[in-house]
């Protein structure tokens, strides 16, 4: 069987090049199509003709890229932000490939239309209400009078905790929303108590949907957040009984029935309440850091399933048992730092038993903002464990013996 082509729509934010070559180069030939956001990158675009087919779209409409992307013959499209999702819907529409048609597409990457779409089947969410752009002082009032504080802010559209805010009062709220990009607020959700103090209250389900038939391949557990909504990793499986588990799957299988989801691989964030499972959001991509973490303890290649879904190759879509834990933990500064003075530690976290990778993300005299989300992170270590109770062991050693000094 011929490997399928597959156009990825690339973006400064998207998986490493090579990292995304590395897992893909047995399942897929990659077209990498580049937009307006790579004018005059020539690093970036001598890289990807080393690793693949190189497609500049740039100034083009959607018609004209459509046509320019037809001489590469595709045989699916992908994006792995959610940035590119709706333009690569419409692409796909024009090329007659698998993918969200353009409908799906703003309802997975707009929160208020996902809110509003999926409260029409139930589903379990956060209430919420929109907060337009450039509102007045008296709209915003309005809205505040509507709801019960705390309430969690978050721009319309985006990824990787960027912008999203806790609000303690309706002041907080005036001084925050009152102009700029549209902003959805939300119920903040309270956690569960009975998960260790290592572990977040929330996770997600990492899903492949073929033909609309959802296939759950892993859950995946957090690592407690950052001030103010910024991750500090991920790892797999997720602690959750087998009650939690079933209801967890039963709540993605309703919202891929729900969404109309035909051919794709979803990563849906789910928060633990004392109430039960609450969704935070659906992502119409893999996740950023699950693929990573279920291939260090797994033979899953989620990249690899992805581009096959899209090229509508039959995968092996069993549910994933691992004898292991693995995990990603990212180290975030606080919200007062401004720049880093020091790291020291990393040479003996880099010798704990279960670590593989040890990576700086900053250097000594870099600038640091919270403001950039998870993409704040100063050190990224990876690993594998024996079992939950080692992971813990092993995150309280982590962070005791790591010292970053700050400017603030």
């Amino acid at each position: 069987m011929n490997i399928p082509r597959i156009a990825v729509l690339h973006h400064a934010r998207s998986f490493f090049p090579l990292d995304l070559f590395q897992r893909t180069r047995q399942s897929a030939q990659l077209i990498w199509v580049l937009d307006d956001a790579f004018v005059g990158d020539t690093a970036t675009a001598r890289l990807l003709r080393r690793i693949g087919t190189v497609v500049d779209i740039a100034g083009l409409d959607d018609d004209a890229a459509a046509e320019l992307i037809a001489q590469a013959e595709p045989d699916g499209i992908l994006s792995f932000v959610d940035d590119q999702i709706p333009r690569a819907a419409a692409l796909a529409q024009r090329l007659g490939l698998r993918y969200h048609t353009p409908e799906l597409a703003h309802i997975l990457t707009d929160k208020a239309a996902q809110r509003d779409a999926l409260a029409r089947f139930d589903i379990p969410a956060p209430a919420h209400a929109v907060v337009p752009a450039n509102s007045t002082p008296e709209q915003l009032a309005g809205i505040a009078d509507r709801l019960v504080f705390p309430c969690v802010l978050k721009p319309v559209s985006g990824m990787g905790s960027r912008g999203i805010r806790l609000l303690h009062s309706p002041e907080e709220l005036l001084e925050l929303a009152a102009a700029g990009d549209d902003h959805v607020i939300e119920e903040f959700l309270a956690d569960r108590d009975d998960l260790p103090s290592w572990a977040a209250s929330y996770l997600s389900v990492e899903t492949v949907v073929v033909s609309g038939i959802a296939h759950h391949l892993a859950l995946t557990g957090r690592f407690p957040l950052a001030p103010p909504f910024r991750e500090t990793g991920n790892f797999i499986p997720a602690v959750v009984d087998e009650t939690l588990r079933e209801q967890l799957l039963t709540l993605a299988d309703r919202i891929v029935e729900a969404l109309g989801v035909r051919d794709s691989v979803l990563h849906i964030e789910i928060k633990l309440t004392p109430d039960g499972p609450r969704l935070i959001e659906v992502n119409g991509r893999l996740g950023g850091r699950p693929g990573f973490v279920l291939e260090s303890v797994s033979d899953v290649n989620l990249f690899a399933i992805a581009c096959q879904v899209a090229a509508g190759i039959p995968v092996e879509l069993d549910p994933v048992h691992v004898d292991e834990v693995g995990f990603w933990m990212m180290v975030q500064p606080p919200q007062t730092a401004s720049a880093i003075i020091a790291v020291d530690g990393l040479g003996d976290v880099a010798e704990f038993a279960g670590v593989r990778i040890v990576d700086p993300k900053r250097q000594a005299g870099e600038a640091v903002d919270w403001r950039e989300g998870t993409d704040s992170q100063v050190v990224t270590i990876r690993g594998v464990v024996a079992d939950h109770a080692e992971l813990g062991a092993l995150v309280t050693r982590i962070r005791d013996s790591l010292s970053i000094t700050y400017a603030e």
